[in-house]
């Protein structure tokens, strides 16, 4: 056998014998695990009344995980997270990627746009941000609250005013939103708008991938309701959610410069995650975000739930025989190289927006070319911003990035060429 093939068995032999350990069972600081089976049954949600909706409640039982859940309000991070892409605090995305002014024009994103900080500040930061809140609904992923409000409100809450709404909530992203009143037991799905898609799935969702599907995946809101919509009736895959949209004569926005119909996607980690090799060894998210720590004699599974890269050894180690920095170097190799075709396709963009808003302006464009500049324009940034907002910087599936984004530059040269000839 070769080098990879070698390596390909060893990953294999290593995944059989933690499987082995797992079933084993190890001590840790949660309860014992549901009988099989258990953890997928259908959950009762608590009356409203009895909804422990604050992280704090659990901090005396569970102290590990509850101190490493208020690690996600560190403002700065350890040594390791300073990585060249992926893990820096914070960050500013108009300062940093210039053009997404350009991409962005006429949408919120354009003005304003800073990486999301930790679970501890999403309530903070939906708040403080200067985009447009259209609804109630935009509550949905940062608050452990949602499904009080939910079921106090019934579906009329998506719509309801957002600054009238939030006074009524005192906490952000907490236990409640993945385990209700069971943490250490059960992952409970509280947000309405997964429940309603995966019915449309033929898919089993391990449940450490479910907890955060509920909020790391591509959505919209409905135009009228404003209810929390996510486009998968035709599959998970890049194709399919633009087909959805496209059915449905949907766009986000019109770009000013060109008219262009375009689809603003939000951080599609679920769908990017996916069909991927990591998902294929039926690894979950929580495996590598939220891996098994070791602290004070105690094991317990961290709540910090960041970039594995700041937790290698236990997020990484298992499976991979190398040293931490080799796999840190090995991860940057591979976000480099997407980082650099997300710039090369942004560049191409930039350069298609102006040329064809010159054309506009000149009044040159017959309406068929028009509508099929509109149509590349839209395919090109929806892949390109599909990749560009998936928050692995590539990571979570190399080759559906690099498809996308490959089709996302072809789009945009098919584009350019229609300008130049054109011109001629």
């Amino acid at each position: 056998m070769n080098k990879k093939q070698t390596k390909f068995v060893c990953i294999l032999v290593t995944l059989f014998l933690i499987f082995i350990q797992i079933g084993c069972g190890t001590a840790s600081e949660e309860d014992d695990p549901p009988e099989t089976g258990e953890e997928e049954r259908a959950l009762e949600r608590p009356p409203m009344e009895e909804m422990i909706v604050s992280s704090e409640h659990w901090k005396d039982e569970y102290p590990l995980i509850y101190q490493s859940f208020i690690n996600t309000s560190r403002a700065k991070d350890w040594e390791i997270e300073d990585t060249s892409l992926g893990g820096l605090h914070p960050i500013d995305y108009l300062e940093r990627y210039p053009e997404i002014a350009i991409l962005y024009d006429g949408i919120g994103f354009g003005k304003e746009y800073f990486a999301a900080r930790g679970h501890y500040y999403s309530l903070d930061d939906v708040i403080n941000t200067s985009r447009p809140k259209p609804g109630a609904s935009c509550l949905a992923c940062k608050t452990g609250e949602y499904e009080y409000l939910h079921v106090k409100y019934g579906d009329e809450m998506f719509a309801m005013d957002f600054h009238t709404t939030v006074q009524e909530v005192q906490h952000p992203i907490s236990c409640y939103n993945c385990h209700r009143n069971e943490p250490g037991k059960n992952i409970h799905v509280t947000l309405p708008h997964l429940d309603n898609a995966i019915e449309n799935l033929n898919l089993e969702i391990d449940p450490g991938t479910r907890a955060c599907a509920q909020c790391h995946v591509e959505y919209f809101l409905e135009p009228e309701t404003k209810e929390v919509i996510l486009p998968w009736d035709n599959g998970l895959g890049v194709d399919e959610i633009e087909a959805y949209f496209d059915e449905r004569d949907f766009y986000d926005w019109k770009h000013p410069r060109t008219g262009t119909p375009l689809i603003k996607v939000q951080h599609p980690e679920f769908e990017m995650y996916t069909g991927s090799i990591h998902d294929g060894f039926g690894i979950s998210c929580a495996d590598c975000h939220m891996p098994t720590m070791e602290e004070e004699g105690e094991t317990y599974t961290s709540h910090w739930a960041k970039s594995p890269l700041k937790t290698v050894g236990e997020s990484c180690g298992y499976c991979h025989g190398e040293g931490e920095q080799e796999l840190i170097e090995w991860v940057e190799d591979i976000q480099k190289e997407i980082d650099a075709k997300k710039a090369e396709v942004s560049t191409l963009l930039v350069q298609l927006i102006e040329e064809f808003a010159e054309a506009l302006e000149e009044r040159s464009l017959d309406d068929d070319t028009v509508e099929e500049l509109w149509s590349l324009h839209r395919k090109s940034q929806y892949r390109w911003d599909f990749v560009f907002v998936e928050n692995s910087t590539g990571f979570h599936n190399a080759d559906k990035s690099r498809k996308t984004l490959e089709d996302a530059k072809q789009y945009a040269e098919e584009a350019l060429e229609i300008l130049a000839n054109h011109r001629e």
